[in-house]
Formats: structure tokens, C-alpha cells, sequence
């Protein structure tokens, strides 16, 4: 076998081991995949791809792309993607991360709960008291003071789908202060929210 070959089946073993592991660890964890009812008006998280590299690198010039991984939440679909500019030498650096979450309805239980309501409870859940209302395209969101200096973020929903959008910027050795991290989440989530 050549080196190709083995090259081939390495990658196919390894992608059959992680959703081995994934569709073993959610029946483990008792979280069967859910699948999106006709109400439902996203069936699917959003991919990295709906978010162009000008969109990015026009936010944190020089960032490049770190993490895109989408998989299945219990009963909904989740996308992770970052980019970050860190180890740049000249000028500002930053890190922009978007966590979109498409939660589907829930039928186990003697009520349904849409998934809208689903995406509702999951944001009120995960806004802080000190979080400032943000008008977006698609409504409103909530901006907050990360815990980390330099952070901005930021979460809002639409239909069944919830955004959360988080941002940490740094110039030179200093982090960049709250009203410059607040305006790129802002401006992310509003480009986001038009892609939508």
C-alpha cells in the first residue's frame, strides 16, 4: 500500500472514529440528534461560509481562519467558527468567535416546546443582568463586558436559530478598551444578522 493509500485510509478511519464517538457519546449522554419540525425555519445551523473573509478581515485585518466545526446538539445543530489575527507584529490584534445554535422542537414531552421558545430560554439564559440592548437587523440583541479585558460579547436570536457573537481585541501589550470591542461585535453580529 502507498503512501497515498495509507494517507486515505487514515483520514477515512478518523472520520469514521469521530462520528463513532460523537453518535456513541450523545446515546451515552442520553441526547439522540433531533431533527427539525416543519415550524422549524432553520433546519440546520448556519456553516462558516455564510461569513465572507472581507466581513473578518475588514473587522480584525489580518485574521485568518482558526476553528469551523459544526454537530448536533440535543434536539438542535450547532456551528462554531473563529478567526484570529494574534501573532501578527504590527498593529492591533483580535480574536472574533461566533457560536450559531438552530434549536429544534421539542416533541418528548406532553406539550411541544417550539424551537423558537427553545432559542428564547437559550438566550435569556445566556445574557447578563449588565447586558445593554443593541438594536440589529433582525431585532434586538444584548451586549455585554466580556470577563476577559478587551471582550466584547454579544448574543441575539432569530426564529430558531441563537448567535452569539464574542470578540478580544488587543494594541501592542494592552487590551483595546470595552467601546472598541462592543463596536466589532456589533458590527459582526449586524452583518451577520443581514446574511440571515
Amino acid at each position: 500500500m502507498g503512501p497515498l493509500a495509507r494517507t486515505a485510509v487514515i483520514g477515512v478511519g478518523t472520520v469514521v472514529l469521530s462520528a463513532v464517538a460523537i453518535g456513541g457519546g450523545l446515546w451515552l449522554a442520553g441526547d439522540v440528534p433531533g431533527v427539525p419540525e416543519s415550524g422549524d425555519v432553520h433546519a440546520a445551523a448556519p456553516g462558516c461560509g455564510m461569513v465572507s473573509d472581507e466581513l473578518v478581515t475588514g473587522l480584525v485585518p489580518g485574521a485568518v481562519p482558526e476553528t469551523s466545526e459544526q454537530g448536533p446538539l440535543a434536539n438542535g445543530d450547532s456551528t462554531v467558527c473563529s478567526w484570529s489575527s494574534a501573532g501578527l507584529t504590527d498593529g492591533p490584534q483580535g480574536a472574533l468567535r461566533v457560536h450559531l445554535s438552530a434549536r429544534f422542537t421539542d416533541t418528548t414531552g406532553e406539550e411541544p416546546v417550539t424551537g423558537v421558545r427553545r432559542a428564547q430560554e437559550a438566550y435569556a439564559a445566556m445574557v447578563p443582568v449588565r447586558g445593554e440592548s443593541v438594536e440589529l437587523p433582525v431585532g434586538e440583541g444584548q451586549v455585554w463586558r466580556g470577563q476577559v479585558p478587551g471582550t466584547a460579547e454579544l448574543a441575539f436570536h432569530i426564529d430558531n436559530l441563537l448567535v452569539w457573537v464574542s470578540y478580544a481585541g488587543s494594541s501592542g501589550s494592552e487590551p483595546v478598551d470595552f467601546g472598541d470591542a462592543r463596536s466589532v461585535a456589533v458590527e459582526f453580529a449586524r452583518q451577520i444578522g443581514e446574511a440571515l
